[in-house]
């Protein structure tokens, strides 16, 4: 008798995961997985659909994962100190997955990985929710619009290796360009 093997999504994600970091984005395809798994092509389409299937569930296990960090670190927190501890938060889990974080950040990428990009608009929605800023008035549009432009911007420079300084630099770069932002807030303490 053949012993089945027993696969989960939860490996398929996180082998998957594992060859990003490791081989890179470009490296990753059913094949490759099926191989990494010791399954056949075929039984990685019991647990997604597509290869962007695929990176759209890594991708939102990612944002998921980073979401549940933030409001365990920003229960009881408000104001512009909310707002400091989201993008160092925010910072440090694409620095832990750097890997993944140009699913994030890019938004050719993210049109295709609907359901990371919808789960990543609403963590941004909770946020400014939670601080009372309704970006319908357009002084908080503005201000939410600076404060993501600056914290995505500043970490696709990190991560592109276009910061050429010491890591204590580079953290001390980030705390300056986060507070110039949180500073244009003038709707909340």
């Amino acid at each position: 008798m053949v012993k089945r093997r027993t696969l989960s999504r939860e490996q398929v994600l996180d082998q998957a995961n594992d060859i990003i970091a490791t081989e890179g984005l470009s490296q990753l395809t059913i094949r490759a997985l099926a191989n990494r798994l010791d399954v056949r092509p075929q039984s990685v389409y019991n647990y997604v659909d597509s290869l962007n299937d695929l990176l759209d569930q890594v991708g939102l296990t990612f944002v998921n994962e980073l979401a549940d960090r933030l409001m365990r670190r920003l229960v009881g927190v408000a104001g512009k100190e909310a707002l400091w501890i989201f993008a160092h938060e925010f910072r440090a889990g694409c620095l832990q997955q750097q890997h993944l974080a140009p699913l994030l950040l890019n938004p050719n990428d993210l049109q295709q990985l609907t359901a990371t990009h919808q789960a990543l608009v609403d963590l941004y929605q909770q946020m400014f929710k939670s601080l009372h800023l309704d970006e319908a008035d357009n002084s908080a549009l503005v201000e939410s619009s600076l404060y993501r432009s600056a914290l995505f911007g500043f970490i696709v420079q990190e991560i592109g290796g276009f910061l050429r300084l010491s890591p204590r630099k580079i953290d001390q770069r980030f705390d300056q360009t986060m507070q110039l932002a949180i500073d244009q807030f003038t709707t909340i303490n």
